[in-house]
């Protein structure tokens, strides 16, 4: 009868187009670590977060299986809408079915026991749901840790140019970004672009208004005049992000986010 009732009601809110978000543990930022109770394979944790003024990094780490365990991390928003996923240690994608081959098996030996996904400051209410894959049970922890700007920009998109005049580093830790560079050294002068092994960044140079040079990583172009912009973002228009270890405010222990503008002046 509870069952018949039950699918009655999902019917019902079915045919009126409504949707059901379910709840999950409160997770503070920075507050504690919760602890989920026995997962059994291809069973769920579900904690609900909120960021607000301040990015954060939402982590979850298998506590019985230790390395050989294999954990699912999702992110929805508040209509419960798929934002991010990962079954990697190193990095996390947009759920895009052309790049989600790119999110199956992290190759070699995990850098970090966790796993984790960056949320931009603003996102609002979001739910963070860590699923066990290993064949048997486990137990997971999860924490919610509040993330220091970048810094030369402390949002997804700042259209004010941050200026480098020598080799700078920057990193992309969140899906969509785009970080804005502009040349204030003399010219005409020679840029690199190094963007890393797990977050491939691609670089586009402008100056004048036009399109000047596109860069992969390990490309360079000779022509860098002051004044000219640079454009850096992740694969599939910032379709992954990673982490960072070697920036100000970065305590990831990963650089797979990071990236470099080597300068060059002859």
């Amino acid at each position: 009868m509870r069952k018949s009732l039950l699918l009655l009601v999902a019917l019902l809110l079915a045919a009126c187009d409504i949707t059901i978000v379910l709840p999950g543990s409160q997770l503070q930022v920075d507050g504690p670590e919760i602890t989920s109770g026995s997962l059994a394979s291809g069973e769920s944790a579900r904690f609900e977060v909120y960021a607000g003024a301040t990015a954060v990094r939402l982590e979850a780490t298998d506590l019985d299986n230790g390395a050989a365990g294999s954990l699912l991390l999702r992110v929805y928003d508040a209509s419960n809408v798929l934002y991010a996923q990962t079954l990697s240690h190193r990095y996390f994608i947009a759920p895009r079915p052309e790049i989600a081959a790119e999110g199956a098996v992290e190759p070699g030996v995990a850098v970090s026991p966790v796993y984790s996904i960056n949320i931009p400051a603003g996102s609002g209410r979001m739910y963070f749901e860590v699923t066990n894959l290993a064949a048997g049970p486990t137990r997971v922890s999860a924490r919610a840790v509040s993330r220091a700007p970048l810094p030369y920009s402390d949002d997804v998109f700042d259209p004010t140019p941050a200026d480098f005049a020598a080799t700078t580093t920057g990193a992309l830790l969140y899906l969509g970004q785009t970080d804005v560079w502009r040349y204030t050294g003399s010219g005409p002068a020679t840029l690199e672009l190094d963007g890393g092994e797990t977050v491939h960044a691609t670089a586009r140079i402008v100056g004048g208004g036009v399109i000047k040079a596109n860069l992969e990583p390990g490309e360079y172009y000779s022509g860098l005049e002051n004044g000219d912009v640079v454009y850096v973002q992740a694969q599939g228009n910032g379709a992954t992000a990673g982490f960072c270890a070697n920036l100000s405010g970065c305590n990831d222990y990963l650089d797979s986010g990071e990236y470099t503008l080597a300068v060059t002046v002859p």
